[in-house]
């Protein structure tokens, strides 16, 4: 079936460079409308592009299995094109500037709602991101003498996805009969931090490993590159028979659909400069500002 595409001039332009590769060329700025921020949603049969008609998104992402479900909000879409946006159809979004789109989520609609207010129509639409899996239970016990590391790898099998990198940096022996019941992602978080490391999913396949194995391209950030806010961030956190301090920076920057969980930021800014790794994050269109929000930590 054709995409429905309507096409709207912009007037919206940026004057940064946005978060090219460490090394990489710089952007020729003189390209007309190179930093006009574009928008497409692309659904099973539709095509919504911001050139056409308003729309924001708040779309989530972080370092576990757990499925994260993001925001879509269009405007005074047509009655026929609604109605074509049906419960489980997939959907991705890219978004940009210009020509430069990348996909910033691929899902599957998990609800739609439309709401008519003053002179609007609304229609907000939830996904489920389609690197997350949905809830599920399990019941399992592991004798003592079982590591954590054996354990983990015996959660990660019961996902039913192929582990892509295993790549833990400690262990420990339990000296007492573990028993799990309850949810798989919860026990997988917990002893993927036992054993210092992320678990999580991307484009099909289970990463199990630092953040800093991720092989992900890097980023030079910085007041000329897109970089807004940046806030000191420190976490305790328990993990089995080990303290963690999990420290970094929370950091705004104009959209960049190459950040994702795992891309290391080159940061460079009154306050501070270092190499830091994304944990979890966001990037939102509110129609008007388009943002990308993460959390980047020391390895």
């Amino acid at each position: 079936m054709n995409s429905q595409i309507v096409k709207r001039q912009s007037d919206d332009f940026f004057s940064f460079v946005v978060g090219k590769p460490s090394g990489g060329e710089a952007i020729d700025t003189t390209v007309p409308g190179l930093y006009r921020q574009h928008v497409i949603m692309e659904f099973e049969s539709v095509t919504i592009d911001s050139d056409s008609l308003d729309c924001e998104f708040t779309i989530p992402f972080d370092n576990n299995t757990e499925a994260n479900e993001s925001e879509l909000i269009i405007y005074n879409l047509s009655y026929n094109t609604t109605n074509q946006l049906k419960k489980g159809g997939c959907v991705t979004v890219k978004a940009g500037y210009g020509d430069d789109l990348g996909v910033i989520l691929t899902g599957t609609i998990s609800d739609k709602q439309v709401v008519n207010e003053d002179v609007d129509r609304i229609i907000t639409i939830k996904v489920i991101d389609g690197a997350g899996l949905s809830e599920c239970e399990t019941e399992v016990s592991y004798c003592a003498g079982s590591t954590a590391q054996s354990i983990l790898r015996d959660l990660c099998g019961r996902l039913g996805f192929p582990i892509a990198t295993f790549q833990p940096v400690r262990d420990y022996t339990f000296d007492k009969d573990i028993n799990i019941d309850g949810s798989l992602m919860d026990a997988i978080e917990k002893y993927a931090g036992i054993c210092g490391v992320s678990a999580y999913v991307c484009k099909g396949m289970l990463y199990v490993q630092p953040l800093s194995a991720s092989g992900l391209d890097c980023f030079s950030l910085s007041v000329e590159t897109g970089l807004l806010t940046a806030e000191e961030y420190e976490k305790e956190q328990k993990n089995g028979e080990f303290e963690d301090t999990v420290r970094g920076w929370e950091l705004e920057m104009l959209l960049n659909h190459r950040i994702q969980t795992g891309t290391r930021i080159d940061l460079d800014s009154k306050r501070v400069s270092g190499s830091y790794y994304v944990q979890e994050g966001e990037h939102t269109y509110d129609g008007t500002n388009m943002i990308t929000r993460v959390t980047a930590v020391e390895v």
